[in-house]
């Protein structure tokens, strides 16, 4: 890797192997947890109430990133030592929702914390910092949610609503297309993130790493046609995800659009809200689809707004404990096997060139399958795709320092990189 920082002279690589360190520096020093505090509210002091419920979710922020950093004896001994200066590790935060039933307040926070000050005063008490999840990936979360007062009056024709869960346990898989009456634009609640949490908190204390939502915010004003309906959106989906990947080091995209029904009340008098949600993960890089699906859920709640986030979060909260054991197999099946690269090379002179190119490729220490798809020797080109465990600034570093060495190769250097598509050239 050093030597591919002295040696790339594409501004490509330099830009990219900048912001990598970024990324890499924020993951390590910081991390954002998203949580919900509550606390009873006393008399009529509703600032009390919140202040105190942030401080619950200080603690329970805390708490999380304990047991990403130690082991769970460790995490349970540690967390009574620090959890009076919860308050102390945090930098930023960042209030998404409050809801009051009776008395009691419940407030949604995205808490980043000082991962760095943290691991400090851990090492300092004794504990052994672990590195358990390093090979998880980064997953970018987004999430259109939905708010269907009139359910009735989405449905095409004189068709009539399900019931509540339709005959099925809450939940059960649904067919797709039963969401797609109550995921149009008027639906839409922008800005809305109450269905992210339940996900954000389940892929965090899993070991994976979430990305900032402003990032998202980022990437649907480079796309504009990307308001709403993303997980339609097809092509443009597909392009969502590649741009997720160069530019903010996404590995996974998960994409999902959530659903909440009025269905009026309950025999019990409470309001009563169905939820739905469909939902995609796709490996940023290769674009594949690991996990979808589709299910439902239901609330309920004395209060209108209450029964309606409870919903939101409750099918969140079940489409996490479907997908983090399918993730995890599934990247951790991938980082066995390596992640697909395709290598182009052109410019060199010969056969044995191209010969020799290929036999440092495959000699690189974490190639785990190399293999030809395609020589043109009198038109200078050849392909070749490869598995690689590591990542993709990694994998160029390494064919930098191999390929210098074979004779002939010393103009050797980048020529264009597209997600996991590098090209290298010779010049004459």
């Amino acid at each position: 890797m050093k030597q591919l920082a002295r040696r790339a002279a594409g501004l490509t690589v330099l830009a990219a192997l900048v912001v990598s360190g970024r990324v890499a520096a924020q993951q390590t020093d910081e991390a954002t947890v998203p949580v919900v505090g509550e606390a009873t509210i006393r008399g009529d002091s509703l600032l009390a109430a919140t202040t105190a419920a942030k401080m619950a979710g200080y603690r329970e922020a805390l708490r999380i990133q304990l047991g990403r950093l130690l082991d769970s004896l460790g995490a349970a001994e540690a967390y009574p030592r620090l959890q009076s200066r919860a308050r102390a590790y945090v930098r930023r935060e960042e209030v998404e929702n409050e809801e009051r039933e009776g008395n009691v307040l419940r407030v949604s926070l995205r808490v980043v914390l000082d991962v760095a000050r943290l691991k400090s005063d851990l090492e300092a008490l004794g504990y052994e910092i672990l590195t358990i999840g390093v090979d998880l990936p980064s997953v970018m979360v987004v999430i259109d949610e939905y708010f269907v007062s009139n359910p009735r009056a989405a449905q095409e024709g004189d068709a009539a609503m399900p019931s509540a869960l339709a005959g099925r346990a809450q939940g059960a898989a649904i067919p797709d297309s039963l969401l797609d009456p109550y995921t149009s634009p008027e639906f839409r609640q922008a800005g809305s993130r109450v269905s992210a949490t339940a996900l954000e908190e389940a892929l965090n204390r899993n070991q994976f790493t979430v990305l900032d939502p402003s990032t998202v915010a980022a990437l649907r004003a480079d796309i504009p046609i990307l308001t709403a309906d993303l997980i339609k959106q097809g092509d443009q989906l597909a392009e969502f995800v590649r741009r997720a990947n160069e530019r903010f080091h996404a590995q996974l995209v998960l994409v999902a659009a959530a659903s909440v029904l009025n269905v009026g009340r309950d025999p019990n008098g409470l309001e009563a809200r169905r939820s739905l949600m469909t939902y995609r993960a796709i490996d940023a890089s290769t674009g594949r689809v690991l996990a979808s699906g589709a299910l439902e859920s239901a609330a309920q709640a004395s209060d209108p707004l209450v029964a309606r986030q409870r919903a939101y979060t409750r099918v969140s909260e079940l489409a996490a404990e479907r997908l983090v054991p399918q993730l995890t197999r599934a990247w951790r099946d991938r980082a066995s096997r390596g992640e697909l690269f395709v290598i182009e090379l052109v410019g060199f002179q010969g056969f044995a060139s191209a010969r020799a190119f290929m036999e440092a490729v495959q000699g690189i220490e974490g190639v785990t399958q190399a293999r030809q798809t395609q020589l043109d020797v009198p038109g200078r080109r050849m392909r070749v795709e490869a598995m690689f465990t590591r990542g993709r600034d990694e994998l160029m570093g390494e064919i930098f320092d191999e390929a210098r060495k074979i004779p002939g190769f010393e103009t050797f250097d980048l020529r264009n990189q597209r997600g996991n598509e590098i090209i290298f050239g010779v010049r004459p």
